[in-house]
C-alpha cells in the first residue's frame, strides 16, 4: 500500500487518466468525423445510382434494368423495390414498406423473411418513370467504424498504460529507497546520532538530491554547533577547576585557624559545596573526553559479572548506612569487549543515582544476564516522556531539584554506552526505574 501512496505512482496514475481521457475524446471526435464522411460518400453513391434510374427514358427499359439488378444484386448489399402505377411490383425483398425520402433504417424496420438483410441501410425513395423506386444501400461499413475505432483505441492505450505503469512503479521504488534513506538519517539525527548522513543520493540532480544535500548540511551545522558547545563546556571546566580547588585548599587552611563553632559550620558547608563543584567539573571533563574518543584499541574482553560484583561490594556499606537494600545477582555471566574502569564508572553512577533518588528502605537490585547489566530500584521512577531527557547534561526532574547531584550521572552513563556501542534502555520497574545496558560481545 505504501508504494501506491508514492508521489511518482500518483503522478503517473494522474497522467495516465488525463492521457486516457484525451485519447478517448480525440478518438470519439475522429470517429464522428469519419462516420459523417462515410455517410456522405454513401449518400452520394446511392443518390447517383438513383439518378441513373431516373435518366432511363423508356418504362420498358427501366423495368428491364430493375429486373437485371434484382437478379444480380443480393438484398444484403442493395435493396431494390419498384412499384409501378399499374400495380406491378419488382423487388428483392418481399413486403417492403414505404421508407420515405433520404433516410437511414435498421434491419428491424424491414420485413422479416428468408432473405438475409444487413443491420443498417441508407435509403433513397422517390418517383422514377411511371412508379416509385426505393434503393437501400448496405451501410454496415459505416456502422462498423465504431468497432474499428474501439479496437484502435484499446490497442493504442494498452501498451502505453502498461509501459507508463511499469516506469511509474520503477520510479516510485527508486524514490522510495531514497526517501527511506533520508527518513532514516533524520530519525538517527533525532535520536542523537550526529554522525548520520544521507549517503544514497543516486538518481541525478533532482528534488530528492537537493533535500538530501540540505539534510546533510543541517547535520553538519548541528554537529558543528554541538562540538562548539562541548568545547565551551570543556574550556569552562578546565578554566574553573583549578581555582575551585584552590578555594577548597584555602577553606581547609581557614578551618585550621581559630574559628568559632558557627564559623566552622559555615566553612564546612562551603567546603562541601566546593567539593560538589569540583565533582561536577570532573564529570563534565570526563564526558568530553569520552565523547571525543574514537574507537578504543585498548578495549579488551572483560568479565562483566566480576566488574559489577566488585563495585557492588564497594557500595554496600553506603547502602546500609542510608537504609537501602542493595543486592547483586548474575544469571549468566559473559565476557564483553570494554574498558574495565569505564564499566565500573557506569555501575557506580547507576548505584549512586538509585541511592540518591530513592527513599530509605528501597530495594536496589543489580544484575548481570549475559552481556546485559541492569540496575533496578523500587523508587518513584521516571515518567516515560522524561526518560530520554534525563540522559542530557544537567537535566533533572522537577522532583529532583532539591536533591544533591549535578544531573550528569546518567549523561556520563550514556556517553560511556555510546563509546562502547552498547544499548542503553530506561524502563518501568513497576514501581521504580530499571536501567539496562547491553554490551556487544567479543
Amino acid at each position: 500500500m505504501r508504494l501506491w501512496r508514492s508521489t511518482p505512482v500518483r503522478l503517473t496514475a494522474t497522467l495516465l487518466i488525463v492521457f486516457g481521457l484525451s485519447t478517448g475524446v480525440g478518438t470519439t471526435v475522429t470517429y464522428l468525423i469519419a462516420r459523417d464522411e462515410a455517410d456522405t460518400a454513401l449518400r452520394e453513391r446511392v443518390s447517383q445510382e438513383f439518378e441513373s434510374y431516373r435518366r432511363i427514358r423508356g418504362q420498358r427499359d427501366l423495368v428491364e434494368r430493375i429486373l437485371g439488378e434484382i437478379g444480380s444484386v443480393a438484398a444484403a448489399d442493395l435493396i431494390i423495390d419498384y412499384r409501378s402505377d399499374s400495380g406491378d411490383r419488382f423487388s428483392n425483398v418481399a413486403g417492403l414498406p414505404s421508407l420515405g425520402g433520404l433516410s437511414i433504417v435498421a434491419e428491424r424496420q424491414l420485413p422479416e423473411g428468408q432473405t438475409p438483410l444487413a443491420e443498417s441501410y441508407l435509403v433513397v425513395e422517390g418517383r422514377v418513370g411511371l412508379g416509385n423506386l426505393t434503393l437501400a444501400r448496405n451501410r454496415e461499413q459505416v456502422s462498423e467504424l465504431w468497432s474499428t475505432f474501439s479496437v484502435l483505441l484499446v490497442v493504442s492505450l494498452l501498451p502505453t498504460f502498461a509501459i507508463a505503469s511499469a516506469i511509474g512503479v520503477w520510479s516510485a521504488r527508486r524514490a522510495s529507497v531514497r526517501v527511506e534513506s533520508i527518513g532514516q538519517t533524520l530519525r538517527d539525527l533525532t535520536e542523537g546520532d550526529l554522525e548520520a548522513r544521507v549517503t544514497d543520493v543516486t538518481g541525478g540532480p533532482d528534488d530528492l538530491a537537493e533535500i538530501a544535500a540540505a539534510v546533510n548540511q543541517m547535520a553538519d551545522a548541528q554537529a558543528a554547533t554541538m562540538a562548539s558547545l562541548r568545547q565551551v563546556s570543556t574550556d569552562i571546566a578546565h578554566d574553573l577547576k583549578t581555582p575551585i580547588q584552590r578555594v577548597s585548599v584555602l577553606l581547609e587552611q581557614l578551618e585550621d585557624g581559630q574559628l568559632t563553632e558557627a564559623q566552622r559550620g559555615i566553612v564546612d558547608k562551603a567546603r562541601a559545596e566546593t567539593a560538589q563543584i569540583v565533582r561536577t567539573f570532573q564529570a563534565l571533563l570526563q564526558i568530553a573526553q569520552i565523547e571525543g574518543a574514537g574507537p578504543q584499541a585498548a578495549f579488551a574482553p572483560v568479565d562483566l559479572a566480576d566488574v559489577v560484583a566488585g563495585i557492588v561490594d564497594v557500595y554496600e556499606p553506603a547502602a546500609e548506612e542510608s537504609g537501602h537494600r542493595l543486592s547483586f545477582a548474575a544469571a549468566a555471566p559473559a565476557m564483553v569487549r570494554a574498558e574495565r574502569s569505564m564499566v565500573g564508572q557506569v555501575v557506580a553512577n547507576l548505584i549512586e543515582n538509585a541511592l540518591r533518588h530513592t527513599p530509605p528502605g528501597t530495594a536496589i537490585a543489580v544484575g548481570v544476564d549475559g552481556a546485559s547489566l541492569s540496575v533496578a530500584d523500587g523508587g518513584p521512577g521516571i515518567p516515560e516522556p522524561e526518560r530520554a531527557k534525563v540522559l542530557r547534561r544537567h537535566y533533572r526532574l522537577e522532583q529532583s531539584r532539591t536533591s544533591e547531584g549535578s544531573g550528569l550521572g546518567l549523561s556520563l552513563v550514556a556517553a560511556i554506552a555510546a563509546l562502547h556501542d552498547a544499548t542503553l534502555q530506561l524502563s518501568d520497574n513497576a514501581p521504580g526505574l530499571r536501567v539496562t545496558l547491553t554490551f556487544p560481545t567479543p
